[in-house]
């Protein structure tokens, strides 16, 4: 999927000052006109300071929740409920970050300072940076691609939903993670399923999906699969 304005100008912003996201999420964007507004430093957007860090109102605060829960459950691979610097290494690296802007947004999320993050720090931290709201790799990163997405999130289910009843259980998607990602132990992937079943009927349905697809590039990256999945 090709980037956004707003996404061009997230991505290069950063990149341009101090390195925030790698060339590869870059290149394909030649023909969007360069960024006019605003300079960004990767230090500003783990800064209190930054306008990045804008107010999230109550309303909404909810929803930011929602979608940290799904994108917690695809880092924390180990399923212990919390976040090392290993595992937010091994996934925002896959979408572009360096190593340096990792450990800072690790550093700025991991308040009580245990060297690990726990689901409400993740949580908090969401809310805090709200930049990483509609970042690569974790929030809605170009969600307004939602025919695409939706393709994408159908391909998937078709392939975990091995019975075709328009239903995936918590069984069938073990099985399909561990085909595809045998990395994630069984507590991973029952957080997952967990995390995406947003009507806790203990089945995920073909809207459920295409919601978290939209909703959190970190399930498109983890498990995504279709013609456009990248």
């Amino acid at each position: 999927m090709k980037l956004t304005n707003s996404a061009f100008v997230f991505l290069s912003c950063l990149r341009a000052s101090s390195g925030f996201v790698q060339q590869p999420f870059i290149q394909h964007a030649s023909s969007i006109s360069p960024p006019t507004a605003y300079a960004v430093r990767a230090e500003e957007v783990i800064s209190s300071s930054s306008s990045l860090f804008a107010s999230t109102d109550g309303a909404d605060v909810e929803s930011v929740h929602r979608d940290a829960d799904v994108i917690f459950a695809l880092i924390d691979i180990d399923g212990d409920a919390n976040v090392s610097l290993e595992e937010i290494t091994d996934h925002l690296s896959v979408a572009g970050y360096t190593e340096k802007v990792i450990k800072q947004i690790f550093v700025k999320m991991d308040t009580n300072k245990d060297n690990q993050i726990s689901k409400d720090e993740f949580r908090n931290g969401m809310v805090l940076i709200k930049a990483l709201q509609t970042a690569p790799g974790l929030g809605n990163y170009n969600a307004q691609f939602l025919n695409e997405i939706h393709e994408d999130a159908d391909q998937v289910f078709q392939s975990a939903d091995s019975d075709g009843n328009g239903k995936i259980s918590e069984f069938e998607l073990k099985s399909h993670i561990r085909r595809t990602l045998p990395k994630y132990s069984d507590e991973a992937v029952d957080n997952i399923f967990k995390s995406i079943d947003h009507n806790n009927d203990k089945k995920i349905s073909r809207t459920e999906l295409r919601d978290a697809f939209v909703r959190c590039s970190a399930l498109r990256q983890a498990i995504g699969e279709g013609p456009n999945f990248k």
